[in-house]
């Protein structure tokens, strides 16, 4: 039962036009949008719905309906979502909707989900650098327009904050009975993992330092250093609030700037994070090795 992604995630949204022109905004292709709710889509085929508070359909998380309600992950086959719904039917309500997609809760209680993953291939380019003799980038200037927007490939991540009482119980959830890996380990901090279709160093952090149970923030990848940095820019211009300057994350090595979400917790633009496969050993740390390794001065 590998699963491969996230493939979606529902917003509840007390004011749904704000919310989808935050998204707008972000760089998400607009599927569709309305009175009573919008969706938007990555590159990669992965889906952002909102709806409005008061929907009776949304699922209600341990924060509330303004906030990310719930979290779709996309697994390789139909046979392993069968697995997937007989594992959690042993201990938790499980509910199947007509198209074969499953509901049930972790162990905090967030709203999670799972269907047959569907992505679309980008055919990303890695953006050609110089560096004294190793040339890539020959007789082509870089792009100086610096209006142009980001245009996020895929979701990498979501970050869930989780109490301290019983965080063992909702790490080996996700570890031992859906399958995720461990990356990194701090043990004042929490668990990054990652899923058996995704290298990245993480997919999903269960972070227990904040000790309450709320949605922290959902990361989009960019091209590179420079999208990240102009997709920033127009987020500001527009209007939106940044909680962080650019940095480069000490655990994971991923380039980032994290922006306030209306719907709900942090939207996150990162680039460049590391790779890791099986052979990876999973560092256990005393202490978190840190925020960043460099970040912007705010002032």
């Amino acid at each position: 039962m590998a699963i491969q992604r996230v493939e979606s995630m529902m917003y509840g949204a007390d004011d749904v036009g704000v919310g989808a022109k935050y998204f707008e905004d972000w760089g998400l292709e607009k599927v569709e949008s309305g009175a009573k709710g919008a969706v938007f889509r990555t590159a990669s085929n992965q889906i952002i719905q909102i709806l409005h508070t008061g929907d009776p359909t949304l699922p209600t998380a341990p924060d509330g309906r303004n906030t990310m309600c719930e979290a779709t992950w996309g697994v390789d086959s139909k046979d392993a979502l069968e697995k997937l719904g007989a594992e959690l039917s042993k201990d938790r309500q499980v509910r199947r909707d007509a198209d074969g997609t499953i509901h049930s809760l972790d162990e905090t209680g967030f709203p999670i989900a799972f269907q047959v993953a569907n992505r679309t291939p980008t055919h990303a380019k890695r953006s050609p650098v110089n560096l004294d003799d190793e040339v890539s980038r020959v007789n082509h200037e870089v792009d100086r327009d610096k209006d142009r927007r980001a245009a996020p490939l895929r979701i990498g991540h979501i970050v869930y904050a989780i109490p301290k009482e019983g965080r063992e119980k909702a790490q080996s959830f996700y570890l031992d009975r859906l399958g995720f890996k461990l990356t990194d380990r701090s043990l004042d901090l929490g668990d990054f993992m990652r899923t058996p279709g995704v290298a990245d160093h993480h997919c999903l952090f269960l972070l227990h330092a904040a000790n309450v149970a709320n949605f922290n923030h959902v990361a989009f990848e960019v091209q590179d250093f420079d999208e990240l940095m102009v997709g920033g820019a127009h987020m500001k211009n527009r209007g939106w609030k940044p909680v962080t300057t650019p940095g480069r994350h000490m655990v994971g090595s991923n380039l980032f700037w994290y922006f306030q979400n209306p719907c709900g917790g942090r939207n996150e633009y990162f680039a460049d994070m590391d790779r890791m496969d099986d052979s990876w050993t999973p560092k256990v740390h005393e202490k978190h090795p840190g925020w960043a390794v460099w970040e912007f001065d705010a002032n």
